[in-house]
């Protein structure tokens, strides 16, 4: 490992949303990322699969080192500068107040790892001047694909207050109904480890709860895009367990998530993702989620999560 990409590693790990799910920089240029993942028990479901949140997470955080990583590293004039750790933990410029976040995440998860092992490796398809698009692939150790996912990364200075819009209306669910069987979802190891809670499953409809912690934090204290998406994800499928009856005999998974962030969240706060299953079509189930801010109420992410409940 040289010793640019040893620092790019150092602080990369240093992230604790990282950290916790154990996340390493095994490689890293201008046009490739592979990021390795050992398997832990607090990123997985019951019966050893992964949790959905971790691929997007993977997905999410080596678009974002490729992203703002050795291809980012010359600035405007041409001058070469030293990456620093951004919000996330990522290379920036440090000459310049800009900022970098993901503008937009879709995944589709192809399989499910059982007790193993994960490689995310991501290509930059493209990089503008201020937009980077990368695609990223997860694999197992045995080189079997897991999850495909596609990232929209921004870096740019941030603009004048009268050149933001935030008119994303607030959500009129409030805590209510959740069936006993929903605890015993909640105490997944990965869920547990976020501290998820759900406060409401019934109808379609759901709302979780996901405090801030080192499990869930970026490197300046506030929530990591990817432990947002992980949220979404969870909220969508907890939206469509709560039309079929949560039933532990039956099979489901997460085939696709797609998340548009519209901020990043607040420093100190945790968040809170509304659910609502807007179709079903027998065993898929289409919800649309939306993550705001505990406190303050600010949108930070919506999207959609397709589920399948094999009942």
């Amino acid at each position: 490992m040289t010793d640019s990409l040893a620092a790019v590693a150092a602080r990369f790990a240093a992230v604790p949303y990282h950290a916790h799910l154990g996340m390493i920089v095994d490689a890293l240029d201008a046009h490739t990322v592979r990021l390795r993942i050992p398997f832990a028990e607090t990123n997985a479901n019951p019966g050893k699969a992964l949790h959905g949140g971790v691929y997007a997470s993977a997905i999410d955080a080596a678009a974002a080192l490729l992203a703002s990583g050795p291809g980012a590293d010359a600035s405007r004039d041409g001058r070469p500068v030293e990456p620093r750790a951004s919000h996330e933990g990522r290379p920036v410029e440090e000459h310049a107040s800009h900022e970098g976040r993901t503008l937009d995440l879709t995944v589709s998860y192809l399989a499910a790892a059982i007790g193993s092992d994960v490689v995310a490796e991501g290509r930059l398809l493209r990089r503008g001047k201020d937009l980077a698009f990368v695609e990223v692939a997860v694999r197992d150790v045995a080189g079997k694909e897991l999850a495909r996912g596609l990232v929209t990364y921004r870096t740019v200075a941030p603009g004048p207050d009268e050149r933001t819009l935030d008119a994303v209306p607030p959500s009129d669910l409030v805590p209510g109904e959740v069936p006993k069987l929903a605890r015993a979802i909640q105490a997944a190891p990965f869920m547990a480890a976020r501290g998820m809670d759900i406060t409401l499953m019934h109808g379609g409809r759901a709302l979780v709860a996901m405090p801030l912690r080192d499990a869930n934090a970026g490197a300046h204290g506030a929530l990591h895009e990817g432990a947002v998406a992980a949220l979404l994800d969870t909220a969508g499928a907890m939206a469509s367990w709560s039309v079929t009856g949560v039933d532990l005999r039956y099979k489901a998974s997460t085939p696709a998530i797609h998340v548009s962030f519209h901020a990043p969240a607040p420093p100190g706060e945790g968040a809170v993702a509304h659910a609502r299953t807007l179709s079903r079509s027998d065993e898929s189930f289409l919800n649309a989620v939306t993550v705001y801010a505990a406190e303050s109420g600010r949108a930070i992410a919506t999207g959609s999560v397709t589920y399948r409940i094999v009942t």
